[in-house]
């Protein structure tokens, strides 16, 4: 009966190369990430704005996501907002914006609190 043959150790080169690709997976994944949380930020700011809106108080909520959790996905992101209104009342409610499915457009929905 023979034995296989005992692999080689890696080398420097092997262990530069497999560094290499680990660290470029993970600044395109974290970059990716970061970017979506920009524009998701600025997205809800412009159109809290533009519908006549000053922030208060602006939230990522990652778990607590109130009455959007059971239908939030994991490429959406979720914010608590308290804004106030040209009268100066406050609204608080919730924003989701990003897709809902891979070939859905990005969305931002706005829900109030009443």
């Amino acid at each position: 009966m023979t034995q296989p043959p005992h692999p080689e150790p890696l080398t420097a080169a092997d262990i530069a190369v497999l560094t290499a690709i680990v660290v470029a997976f993970f600044v395109i994944t974290v970059g990716g990430a970061l970017a979506s949380f920009i524009r998701a930020r600025s997205a809800i700011r412009a159109s809290l704005a533009q519908a006549g809106y000053e922030i208060v108080k602006m939230q990522y909520r990652l778990l607590r996501q109130g009455p959007l959790f059971w239908t939030t996905t994991r490429s959406q992101i979720v914010y608590r907002l308290i804004v106030r209104d040209a009268a100066g009342r406050q609204r608080t409610g919730w924003a989701r914006w990003g897709r809902a499915w891979l070939f859905k457009p990005i969305t931002l929905e706005l829900r109030w609190d009443e």
